[in-house]
């Protein structure tokens, strides 16, 4: 498929503003590059989808059904086949974050999915609610008695405020990350927590996979953020103290065979492997 160049654009750097890669990026995915600021060292897409673009492929339901050109296109990675590897791998992000005393009783994730996050955070929140782009999921976890609007950040209703807000897979998908915090900011109770889970970009599965590494879902994935710089972004937009949240994922054997272009008896691909250093998350607390 022959991609219009009036489809893509070249942005500045997402984090810092600075509109300078350095040269020769190794990630090339034709029309598309990973580049590294030469500023403040973030790696992000340019060029990229035009974000009309790519919302457009967010509105469509298929994305979560598995065996298209985006989304979980792959036949073991559905988002209903990682159920089971998704509800383990959010268990264990809730314990931490509980751990560490960040989870309130108001909880607000963007980007739900299909709400298995929320179902493991049932049991220890009084109020659940939720934001999503995919109309399909939207209806599905509105069906489990949780509060959920169709749409981004903006779809919140004004006024409405949380103690702590969880969004994992999404900010590497965010256009304009500094817009994304502050226009989440009037929704948070004072020293509220927002926590943000992304994949490394300086994990040992890209240095051991490089252009392969699973987590370059072009042209999806638009910004790679590190600890050092979602920390950044987090701190240049306000944030009074943060914490560094490392996790492990749990995945289907039959998917991680799939990303390593391996073949393992159909009887064991359902089984779910603990992979460490898959992703990260950070949290911010924010005062006002």
């Amino acid at each position: 498929m022959v991609m219009s160049l009036e489809l893509l654009e070249y942005p500045a750097c997402p984090l810092c503003g600075l509109n300078q890669p350095k040269p020769e990026s190794p990630y090339q995915f034709s029309p598309y590059q990973v580049v590294e600021c030469g500023g403040c060292g973030l790696w992000y897409l340019s060029p990229r989808l035009k974000e009309a673009e790519i919302l457009k492929i967010y509105a469509n339901s298929d994305y979560f059904k598995g065996g298209g050109a985006h989304g979980y296109a792959q036949t073991q990675g559905s988002y209903l086949e990682q159920a089971t590897g998704l509800r383990l791998t959010f268990r264990q992000l809730l314990k931490k974050i509980r751990q560490q005393g960040l989870l309130g009783e108001d909880l607000l994730e963007i980007g739900c999915g299909y709400g298995f996050l929320l179902a493991e955070a049932k049991p220890f929140c009084q109020r659940l609610s939720a934001t999503d782009f995919d109309a399909e999921a939207v209806a599905r976890v509105r069906e489990t008695g949780v509060t959920v609007y169709l749409g981004g950040v903006d779809a919140l209703p004004e006024g409405q405020q949380f103690d702590t807000v969880i969004s994992t897979g999404v900010i590497e998908h965010i256009y304009n990350p500094h817009e994304f915090l502050q226009r989440l900011k009037p929704h948070l109770k004072p020293n509220a927590w927002v926590i943000l889970a992304a994949p490394p970009m300086n994990s040992f599965w890209l240095k051991l996979q490089g252009k392969n590494w699973a987590s370059f879902k072009i042209p999806e994935h638009v910004v790679y953020y590190d600890k050092n710089t979602l920390k950044q972004l987090f701190v240049m937009n306000g944030a009074v103290e943060t914490r560094y949240i490392p996790y492990s994922q749990a995945y289907p054997l039959g998917m991680i065979a799939e990303k390593l272009g391996v073949v393992v008896p159909r009887w064991v691909q359902g089984w779910n492997i603990w992979l460490p250093a898959t992703m990260f998350a950070m949290a911010g607390r924010f005062t006002t």
